[in-house]
Protein backbone atom coordinates (compact mmCIF):
# COMPACT_ATOMS: atom_id res chain seq x y z
CA UNK A 1 0.00 0.00 0.00
CA UNK A 2 1.33 3.44 -0.94
CA UNK A 3 2.44 5.22 2.04
CA UNK A 4 1.00 9.26 1.92
CA UNK A 5 3.06 11.84 4.25
CA UNK A 6 0.97 14.64 5.40
CA UNK A 7 4.22 17.03 4.68
CA UNK A 8 7.12 16.45 2.52
CA UNK A 9 9.32 18.95 3.47
CA UNK A 10 12.25 19.62 0.26
CA UNK A 11 15.31 20.62 2.03
CA UNK A 12 17.49 20.19 5.35
CA UNK A 13 19.00 23.42 6.08
CA UNK A 14 17.98 25.57 8.84
CA UNK A 15 14.42 26.15 7.49
CA UNK A 16 14.00 23.02 6.32
CA UNK A 17 15.38 21.50 9.57
CA UNK A 18 12.55 24.32 11.89
CA UNK A 19 9.92 23.34 9.85
CA UNK A 20 10.22 20.36 10.21
CA UNK A 21 10.89 19.78 13.69
CA UNK A 22 7.82 22.08 14.47
CA UNK A 23 5.64 20.30 12.37
CA UNK A 24 6.79 17.18 14.36
CA UNK A 25 6.41 18.70 17.42
CA UNK A 26 2.38 18.72 16.35
CA UNK A 27 3.01 15.00 15.33
CA UNK A 28 2.11 15.06 11.89
CA UNK A 29 3.56 12.73 9.07
CA UNK A 30 6.54 14.22 7.93
CA UNK A 31 9.44 13.17 5.23
CA UNK A 32 12.40 15.63 4.77
CA UNK A 33 14.33 15.09 1.77
CA UNK A 34 18.02 16.46 1.43
CA UNK A 35 20.42 15.80 -1.04
CA UNK A 36 23.04 16.07 1.51
CA UNK A 37 24.19 13.76 3.41
CA UNK A 38 25.81 15.95 5.91
CA UNK A 39 25.45 19.20 6.86
CA UNK A 40 27.59 21.84 4.53
CA UNK A 41 31.28 22.09 6.35
CA UNK A 42 31.92 25.30 6.10
CA UNK A 43 29.37 28.43 7.53
CA UNK A 44 27.09 30.61 5.35
CA UNK A 45 24.77 32.42 7.31
CA UNK A 46 26.09 33.66 11.01
CA UNK A 47 23.43 35.94 12.80
CA UNK A 48 20.46 34.97 14.33
CA UNK A 49 18.09 37.22 15.93
CA UNK A 50 15.34 36.54 19.13
CA UNK A 51 12.34 35.68 16.70
CA UNK A 52 14.49 32.71 15.35
CA UNK A 53 15.91 32.28 18.57
CA UNK A 54 12.42 31.88 19.96
CA UNK A 55 11.36 29.50 17.30
CA UNK A 56 14.18 27.02 17.90
CA UNK A 57 13.03 27.07 21.34
CA UNK A 58 9.40 25.83 20.32
CA UNK A 59 11.72 22.98 18.67
CA UNK A 60 13.47 21.68 21.71
CA UNK A 61 16.98 22.84 21.09
CA UNK A 62 17.17 26.02 22.30
CA UNK A 63 19.98 25.69 25.43
CA UNK A 64 22.09 23.19 23.07
CA UNK A 65 22.34 26.35 20.41
CA UNK A 66 22.73 29.19 23.04
CA UNK A 67 25.79 26.73 24.89
CA UNK A 68 27.72 28.05 21.00
CA UNK A 69 27.05 31.47 20.41
CA UNK A 70 28.38 34.58 20.92
CA UNK A 71 26.08 37.43 21.98
CA UNK A 72 25.77 40.26 19.75
CA UNK A 73 26.81 43.84 21.54
CA UNK A 74 26.24 46.60 18.96
CA UNK A 75 27.27 47.54 15.29
CA UNK A 76 29.84 50.12 14.24
CA UNK A 77 30.06 51.85 11.40
CA UNK A 78 33.71 53.23 10.54
CA UNK A 79 34.95 55.70 7.74
CA UNK A 80 38.07 54.97 5.69
CA UNK A 81 40.25 55.71 8.19
CA UNK A 82 38.82 53.48 10.69
CA UNK A 83 37.13 56.80 12.72
CA UNK A 84 33.88 55.58 14.48
CA UNK A 85 30.72 57.61 12.40
CA UNK A 86 27.88 55.70 14.72
CA UNK A 87 27.15 52.89 17.07
CA UNK A 88 23.98 50.82 17.06
CA UNK A 89 23.77 49.11 20.52
CA UNK A 90 22.36 45.74 20.75
CA UNK A 91 19.72 45.62 23.43
CA UNK A 92 20.44 42.50 25.29
CA UNK A 93 17.04 41.41 26.10
CA UNK A 94 14.33 40.99 23.36
CA UNK A 95 10.36 40.79 23.88
CA UNK A 96 10.97 37.26 23.67
CA UNK A 97 13.05 37.32 26.77
CA UNK A 98 15.93 35.81 24.83
CA UNK A 99 19.12 37.26 23.77
CA UNK A 100 18.37 40.08 20.75
CA UNK A 101 21.05 38.68 18.42
CA UNK A 102 23.75 36.01 18.26
CA UNK A 103 26.47 34.99 15.92
CA UNK A 104 26.82 31.27 15.31
CA UNK A 105 28.77 28.73 13.44
CA UNK A 106 26.96 27.05 10.95
CA UNK A 107 28.10 23.60 10.55
CA UNK A 108 27.78 23.05 14.32
CA UNK A 109 24.43 25.05 14.53
CA UNK A 110 22.66 22.56 11.49
CA UNK A 111 24.00 19.71 12.91
CA UNK A 112 22.00 20.61 16.46
CA UNK A 113 18.64 21.66 13.84
CA UNK A 114 18.92 18.03 12.03
CA UNK A 115 19.61 15.73 15.09
CA UNK A 116 16.51 17.49 17.02
CA UNK A 117 14.04 17.52 13.87
CA UNK A 118 14.87 14.06 13.29
CA UNK A 119 14.37 12.92 17.01
CA UNK A 120 9.90 13.70 16.64
CA UNK A 121 9.07 10.13 16.29
CA UNK A 122 6.56 11.00 12.99
CA UNK A 123 9.28 12.51 11.30
CA UNK A 124 11.35 10.44 8.52
CA UNK A 125 14.70 12.38 7.54
CA UNK A 126 16.03 11.02 4.15
CA UNK A 127 19.55 12.51 3.42
CA UNK A 128 21.37 11.92 -0.22
CA UNK A 129 18.14 11.74 -2.07
CA UNK A 130 17.48 14.81 -4.94
CA UNK A 131 13.97 15.41 -5.83
CA UNK A 132 13.23 15.56 -9.77
CA UNK A 133 10.26 15.81 -10.23
CA UNK A 134 6.45 17.07 -9.30
CA UNK A 135 3.02 16.08 -9.86
CA UNK A 136 -0.23 17.72 -8.41
CA UNK A 137 -2.88 15.39 -8.41
CA UNK A 138 -5.47 17.91 -6.97
CA UNK A 139 -8.70 15.49 -7.38
CA UNK A 140 -6.76 13.14 -5.11
CA UNK A 141 -5.44 16.27 -2.98
CA UNK A 142 -1.89 15.14 -3.24
CA UNK A 143 1.68 15.62 -4.51
CA UNK A 144 3.88 13.21 -5.74
CA UNK A 145 7.66 13.82 -5.97
CA UNK A 146 9.98 12.11 -7.87
CA UNK A 147 13.45 11.11 -6.24
CA UNK A 148 16.79 10.01 -7.05
CA UNK A 149 19.62 8.67 -4.69
CA UNK A 150 22.75 8.59 -4.99
CA UNK A 151 23.34 5.18 -6.33
CA UNK A 152 20.92 6.46 -9.02
CA UNK A 153 17.62 4.65 -7.91
CA UNK A 154 14.72 6.22 -8.70
CA UNK A 155 11.10 6.35 -6.20
CA UNK A 156 7.97 7.68 -5.83
CA UNK A 157 7.35 10.04 -2.27
CA UNK A 158 3.47 10.79 -1.61
CA UNK A 159 2.61 13.72 0.68
CA UNK A 160 -0.88 15.70 0.97
CA UNK A 161 1.55 18.86 0.87
CA UNK A 162 4.89 19.80 -0.02
CA UNK A 163 6.90 22.67 1.09
CA UNK A 164 10.39 23.44 -0.75
CA UNK A 165 13.17 24.94 2.05
CA UNK A 166 15.56 24.07 -0.85
CA UNK A 167 17.33 27.51 -1.05
CA UNK A 168 18.64 30.21 -3.55
CA UNK A 169 17.97 27.65 -6.86
CA UNK A 170 14.99 25.59 -5.17
CA UNK A 171 14.02 23.06 -7.27
CA UNK A 172 11.01 23.10 -6.24
CA UNK A 173 10.55 26.40 -7.01
CA UNK A 174 11.89 25.78 -10.30
CA UNK A 175 9.54 22.63 -11.03
CA UNK A 176 6.31 24.62 -9.89
CA UNK A 177 6.79 27.82 -12.21
CA UNK A 178 6.87 30.26 -9.38
CA UNK A 179 8.93 33.16 -10.91
CA UNK A 180 11.09 35.85 -8.98
CA UNK A 181 10.40 39.57 -8.60
CA UNK A 182 13.67 41.36 -8.10
CA UNK A 183 14.13 44.28 -5.63
CA UNK A 184 16.76 46.32 -7.35
CA UNK A 185 19.86 44.90 -5.46
CA UNK A 186 22.86 42.69 -7.26
CA UNK A 187 26.20 42.96 -6.48
CA UNK A 188 29.05 40.50 -6.64
CA UNK A 189 30.98 39.97 -2.68
CA UNK A 190 34.61 38.43 -2.16
CA UNK A 191 33.34 36.14 1.23
CA UNK A 192 36.24 34.93 3.63
CA UNK A 193 36.03 33.02 6.32
CA UNK A 194 39.01 32.72 8.37
CA UNK A 195 39.80 30.48 11.62
CA UNK A 196 42.19 32.74 14.05
CA UNK A 197 44.95 31.95 16.17
CA UNK A 198 43.85 34.09 18.87
CA UNK A 199 47.54 33.15 20.55
CA UNK A 200 48.79 35.71 17.63
CA UNK A 201 45.80 37.98 17.71
CA UNK A 202 42.30 39.01 18.27
CA UNK A 203 39.59 40.78 16.34
CA UNK A 204 36.27 42.24 17.68
CA UNK A 205 34.55 39.03 18.72
CA UNK A 206 30.96 40.05 19.67
CA UNK A 207 30.12 43.05 17.15
CA UNK A 208 29.64 43.72 13.37
CA UNK A 209 32.01 46.45 11.95
CA UNK A 210 30.87 48.07 8.76
CA UNK A 211 33.30 49.74 7.17
CA UNK A 212 32.20 53.02 4.73
CA UNK A 213 35.70 53.15 2.49
CA UNK A 214 33.95 54.61 -0.97
CA UNK A 215 37.47 52.75 -2.32
CA UNK A 216 36.02 49.57 -1.24
CA UNK A 217 33.15 48.85 1.15
CA UNK A 218 34.03 45.87 3.77
CA UNK A 219 32.39 44.19 6.92
CA UNK A 220 33.35 41.93 9.21
CA UNK A 221 31.75 39.64 11.47
CA UNK A 222 32.33 37.33 14.60
CA UNK A 223 31.43 33.81 13.66
CA UNK A 224 32.42 31.40 16.54
CA UNK A 225 35.29 32.18 19.17
CA UNK A 226 37.95 31.39 16.73
CA UNK A 227 36.64 32.67 13.52
CA UNK A 228 35.42 35.54 11.91
CA UNK A 229 34.16 36.60 8.45
CA UNK A 230 35.50 39.46 6.28
CA UNK A 231 33.24 40.43 3.34
CA UNK A 232 34.72 43.07 0.41
CA UNK A 233 32.81 44.69 -2.29
CA UNK A 234 33.46 43.88 -5.50
CA UNK A 235 34.43 46.87 -7.76
CA UNK A 236 33.86 47.07 -11.73
CA UNK A 237 35.72 45.10 -13.76
CA UNK A 238 37.46 42.42 -11.11
CA UNK A 239 37.68 39.67 -11.86
CA UNK A 240 37.00 36.42 -9.25
CA UNK A 241 40.08 34.53 -9.80
CA UNK A 242 42.46 37.70 -9.27
CA UNK A 243 40.38 38.55 -6.41
CA UNK A 244 40.14 34.88 -4.76
CA UNK A 245 44.36 34.55 -5.33
CA UNK A 246 46.23 34.34 -1.84
CA UNK A 247 48.43 37.43 -2.02
CA UNK A 248 45.04 39.52 -2.95
CA UNK A 249 43.19 38.04 0.37
CA UNK A 250 46.30 39.01 2.27
CA UNK A 251 46.32 42.20 0.84
CA UNK A 252 42.88 43.03 1.74
CA UNK A 253 42.96 41.54 5.60
CA UNK A 254 46.19 43.22 6.21
CA UNK A 255 45.26 46.05 8.11
CA UNK A 256 42.95 43.79 10.31
CA UNK A 257 44.98 40.81 10.79
CA UNK A 258 48.43 39.75 10.07
CA UNK A 259 49.10 36.35 7.74
CA UNK A 260 50.59 33.87 10.24
CA UNK A 261 47.72 34.58 12.67
CA UNK A 262 44.86 32.57 10.70
CA UNK A 263 43.98 30.38 7.84
CA UNK A 264 41.35 30.47 5.39
CA UNK A 265 38.63 28.22 5.73
CA UNK A 266 36.79 29.42 2.65
CA UNK A 267 36.86 31.80 -0.23
CA UNK A 268 34.48 32.82 -2.72
CA UNK A 269 32.64 35.54 -5.09
CA UNK A 270 28.74 36.21 -3.93
CA UNK A 271 26.20 37.72 -5.92
CA UNK A 272 23.71 39.31 -2.95
CA UNK A 273 20.09 39.84 -4.18
CA UNK A 274 16.96 41.44 -3.41
CA UNK A 275 14.63 39.49 -4.73
CA UNK A 276 11.24 37.77 -3.65
CA UNK A 277 9.12 34.95 -5.20
CA UNK A 278 5.70 36.05 -6.73
CA UNK A 279 3.93 32.99 -5.04
CA UNK A 280 3.98 31.44 -1.91
CA UNK A 281 1.96 28.57 -2.35
CA UNK A 282 1.19 26.66 -6.06
CA UNK A 283 -2.07 24.61 -4.97
CA UNK A 284 -0.51 22.06 -2.35
CA UNK A 285 2.87 23.33 -2.82
CA UNK A 286 4.68 26.27 -1.06
CA UNK A 287 7.85 27.27 -0.34
CA UNK A 288 10.22 29.15 2.12
CA UNK A 289 13.68 30.34 2.91
CA UNK A 290 15.79 31.56 0.33
CA UNK A 291 13.32 29.44 -2.20
CA UNK A 292 10.76 32.37 -1.35
CA UNK A 293 12.98 35.21 -0.73
CA UNK A 294 17.03 36.49 -0.83
CA UNK A 295 18.21 39.21 1.71
CA UNK A 296 21.33 41.43 1.22
CA UNK A 297 23.37 40.57 4.30
CA UNK A 298 23.99 43.99 5.75
CA UNK A 299 21.37 43.48 8.54
CA UNK A 300 21.93 39.53 8.81
CA UNK A 301 18.36 39.10 8.41
CA UNK A 302 18.32 36.11 5.62
CA UNK A 303 17.99 33.18 7.49
CA UNK A 304 15.82 34.84 10.48
CA UNK A 305 13.17 36.08 7.61
CA UNK A 306 13.31 32.06 6.92
CA UNK A 307 12.58 31.28 10.18
CA UNK A 308 9.42 33.27 10.69
CA UNK A 309 8.34 31.86 7.63
CA UNK A 310 8.54 28.49 9.12
CA UNK A 311 7.05 30.19 12.42
CA UNK A 312 3.91 31.43 10.15
CA UNK A 313 3.35 27.72 8.37
CA UNK A 314 3.76 25.03 10.99
CA UNK A 315 0.80 25.82 13.17
CA UNK A 316 -1.31 26.62 9.77
CA UNK A 317 0.01 22.91 7.94
CA UNK A 318 -1.01 21.38 11.23
CA UNK A 319 -4.47 22.95 11.40
CA UNK A 320 -5.13 21.90 7.74
CA UNK A 321 -4.08 18.79 7.66
CA UNK A 322 -6.37 17.87 10.64
CA UNK A 323 -9.41 18.94 9.39
CA UNK A 324 -9.62 21.80 12.06
CA UNK A 325 -9.96 24.29 8.70
CA UNK A 326 -10.21 24.72 5.42
CA UNK A 327 -7.12 25.31 2.98
CA UNK A 328 -7.75 28.83 2.36
CA UNK A 329 -5.79 29.20 5.43
CA UNK A 330 -2.49 28.78 3.93
CA UNK A 331 -3.37 31.57 1.73
CA UNK A 332 -2.68 33.89 4.72
CA UNK A 333 1.10 32.68 4.87
CA UNK A 334 1.93 34.41 1.86
CA UNK A 335 -0.08 37.77 2.41
CA UNK A 336 1.61 37.69 6.09
CA UNK A 337 4.71 37.02 5.22
CA UNK A 338 5.88 38.09 1.96
CA UNK A 339 4.92 42.35 2.51
CA UNK A 340 7.07 41.54 5.75
CA UNK A 341 9.50 39.71 3.80
CA UNK A 342 9.89 42.66 1.43
CA UNK A 343 9.76 45.44 4.01
CA UNK A 344 13.13 43.67 5.88
CA UNK A 345 14.59 43.32 2.13
CA UNK A 346 14.48 46.92 1.61
CA UNK A 347 15.51 48.13 5.02
CA UNK A 348 18.45 45.32 4.49
CA UNK A 349 19.05 47.30 0.41
CA UNK A 350 18.78 50.62 2.33
CA UNK A 351 21.05 50.00 4.96
CA UNK A 352 23.61 48.59 1.91
CA UNK A 353 23.34 51.94 0.16
CA UNK A 354 24.45 53.72 2.69
CA UNK A 355 27.46 51.72 3.78
CA UNK A 356 28.34 51.10 -0.27
CA UNK A 357 28.61 54.82 -1.44
CA UNK A 358 31.14 54.77 -3.62
CA UNK A 359 31.65 58.50 -4.56
CA UNK A 360 34.40 59.88 -2.85
CA UNK A 361 32.21 63.34 -2.15
CA UNK A 362 29.18 61.86 -1.65
CA UNK A 363 30.77 59.18 1.18
CA UNK A 364 32.31 62.69 2.68
CA UNK A 365 28.82 64.06 2.88
CA UNK A 366 27.57 60.92 4.28
CA UNK A 367 30.82 60.85 6.90
CA UNK A 368 30.12 64.30 8.10
CA UNK A 369 26.46 64.23 9.08
CA UNK A 370 26.79 61.23 10.41
CA UNK A 371 29.40 62.64 12.76
CA UNK A 372 27.50 65.37 13.39
CA UNK A 373 24.45 63.27 14.46
CA UNK A 374 22.37 64.23 11.78
CA UNK A 375 18.84 62.85 12.58
CA UNK A 376 18.42 62.05 8.78
CA UNK A 377 21.27 59.97 8.11
CA UNK A 378 21.05 58.28 11.42
CA UNK A 379 17.60 57.18 10.58
CA UNK A 380 18.86 55.70 7.52
CA UNK A 381 20.26 53.23 9.53
CA UNK A 382 17.61 52.13 11.83
CA UNK A 383 16.26 49.10 11.88
CA UNK A 384 12.86 47.49 13.21
CA UNK A 385 10.91 44.41 12.84
CA UNK A 386 8.11 45.55 11.01
CA UNK A 387 4.49 44.23 12.12
CA UNK A 388 2.64 41.97 10.17
CA UNK A 389 0.26 43.87 7.76
CA UNK A 390 -3.24 43.92 9.03
CA UNK A 391 -5.09 40.55 7.21
CA UNK A 392 -7.95 37.59 7.85
CA UNK A 393 -5.64 36.69 10.99
CA UNK A 394 -4.23 39.99 12.06
CA UNK A 395 -6.83 42.20 13.57
CA UNK A 396 -7.02 45.33 15.51
CA UNK A 397 -3.97 45.47 18.02
CA UNK A 398 -2.22 42.43 16.21
CA UNK A 399 1.08 42.03 14.23
CA UNK A 400 3.46 42.02 17.02
CA UNK A 401 5.35 39.53 18.78
CA UNK A 402 3.94 38.82 22.28
CA UNK A 403 6.01 38.76 25.45
CA UNK A 404 8.08 36.11 26.93
CA UNK A 405 7.92 36.00 30.62
CA UNK A 406 9.40 34.22 32.54
CA UNK A 407 7.18 33.19 35.22
CA UNK A 408 7.88 30.69 38.01
CA UNK A 409 11.09 30.08 36.38
CA UNK A 410 9.72 28.57 32.91
CA UNK A 411 9.52 30.57 29.99
CA UNK A 412 5.51 31.90 29.24
CA UNK A 413 5.92 29.63 25.64
CA UNK A 414 7.00 26.50 27.16
CA UNK A 415 3.67 27.02 29.31
CA UNK A 416 1.79 27.12 26.57
CA UNK A 417 3.15 24.46 24.07
CA UNK A 418 2.17 25.11 20.47
CA UNK A 419 -1.31 26.55 20.94
CA UNK A 420 -2.89 29.42 21.16
CA UNK A 421 -3.13 31.42 23.96
CA UNK A 422 -5.20 34.64 25.50
CA UNK A 423 -5.04 36.93 28.51
CA UNK A 424 -7.49 38.95 29.98
CA UNK A 425 -7.68 41.45 32.67
CA UNK A 426 -10.89 40.00 33.78
CA UNK A 427 -13.60 37.24 33.66
CA UNK A 428 -15.96 39.56 31.31
CA UNK A 429 -13.73 40.28 29.11
CA UNK A 430 -13.58 36.43 27.89
CA UNK A 431 -17.12 36.17 27.51
CA UNK A 432 -19.12 32.81 26.24
CA UNK A 433 -16.46 32.29 23.83
CA UNK A 434 -13.88 31.40 25.75
CA UNK A 435 -15.21 27.58 25.88
CA UNK A 436 -14.96 27.98 21.92
CA UNK A 437 -11.11 28.99 22.37
CA UNK A 438 -10.42 26.05 24.88
CA UNK A 439 -12.28 23.16 23.06
CA UNK A 440 -12.39 24.02 19.25
CA UNK A 441 -8.92 25.69 19.56
CA UNK A 442 -7.19 24.07 22.29
CA UNK A 443 -6.45 27.81 23.61
CA UNK A 444 -4.58 28.15 26.60
CA UNK A 445 -6.69 30.73 28.70
CA UNK A 446 -5.50 32.85 31.49
CA UNK A 447 -6.03 35.78 33.67
CA UNK A 448 -3.17 38.23 33.41
CA UNK A 449 -3.75 38.52 37.32
CA UNK A 450 -3.02 34.86 37.92
CA UNK A 451 0.31 35.23 35.40
CA UNK A 452 1.69 37.61 37.73
CA UNK A 453 4.49 39.33 35.26
CA UNK A 454 5.61 43.02 35.34
CA UNK A 455 6.39 42.40 31.33
CA UNK A 456 2.75 41.60 31.34
CA UNK A 457 1.46 44.45 33.06
CA UNK A 458 3.86 47.10 31.07
CA UNK A 459 2.89 45.33 28.11
CA UNK A 460 -1.15 46.33 28.50
CA UNK A 461 -0.43 49.40 30.14
CA UNK A 462 1.53 49.50 26.20
CA UNK A 463 -1.68 48.19 24.43
CA UNK A 464 -4.77 49.01 25.99
CA UNK A 465 -7.11 46.62 25.88
CA UNK A 466 -8.77 43.70 28.17
CA UNK A 467 -7.57 40.75 26.12
CA UNK A 468 -5.03 39.69 23.66
CA UNK A 469 -5.20 36.73 21.25
CA UNK A 470 -1.57 35.23 20.71
CA UNK A 471 -1.68 33.00 17.54
CA UNK A 472 1.08 29.94 18.04
CA UNK A 473 3.40 31.52 16.01
CA UNK A 474 3.76 34.13 19.21
CA UNK A 475 2.23 36.92 17.16
CA UNK A 476 -0.54 38.68 18.73
CA UNK A 477 -3.38 38.07 16.36
CA UNK A 478 -5.66 41.30 17.82
CA UNK A 479 -6.59 42.75 20.82
CA UNK A 480 -10.10 44.19 22.43
CA UNK A 481 -11.94 44.84 25.18
CA UNK A 482 -14.39 41.60 24.51
CA UNK A 483 -12.96 38.27 23.20
CA UNK A 484 -16.16 37.63 21.87
CA UNK A 485 -15.49 40.80 18.95
CA UNK A 486 -12.45 38.82 17.77
CA UNK A 487 -14.22 35.47 17.89
CA UNK A 488 -16.53 37.38 15.79
CA UNK A 489 -13.65 37.93 13.22
CA UNK A 490 -11.85 35.46 13.29
CA UNK A 491 -13.76 32.34 13.83
CA UNK A 492 -14.43 31.16 10.29
CA UNK A 493 -11.39 31.11 9.34
CA UNK A 494 -9.45 29.63 11.89
CA UNK A 495 -11.93 26.45 12.35
CA UNK A 496 -14.22 24.76 10.48
CA UNK A 497 -17.10 24.62 13.41
CA UNK A 498 -17.36 28.29 14.02
CA UNK A 499 -18.56 29.34 17.22
CA UNK A 500 -22.33 30.20 18.07
CA UNK A 501 -23.71 32.63 20.25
Amino acid sequence: MEKIYDVAVVGMGPVGAVLTALLGKYELDVINIEKDREVFPLPRAAHIDHTGLRTIQETGCLDEILAEVIRNTRLDLLNADLELLRRIPADQRSVSGLPTSVYFYQPEFDRTLRKTAASFPSVTARTGVCMTAIEQHADQGLVKLEVVNEAGAHETITARWVVGCDGARSPTRELSGITLSSLDFDEQWLVIDLKVDAQKHRLPADHVIEVCDPKRPYLTTPIAKDRQRFEFMLLEGEDHATMLKHETIAGLLARWIPEEAYTIDRAAVYTFHGIIADEWRKERVLIAGDAAHQTPPFLGQGMCTGIRDAANLAWKLHRVVRGLCGDAILDTYQSERAPHAAKVIKAAIRIGKVICELDPERAAERDRLLLANDKGSQDNLLFSLPPLEEGPLVRKGGGNLFVQPRLHERYLDDIVGSRFLIVAKSEAAVGHSAQWWQTEMDAHVAMASELDSPELERWFKQNPCQVVVVRPDRYVLGTSDLLDTITEEVGNVLACKAVTA
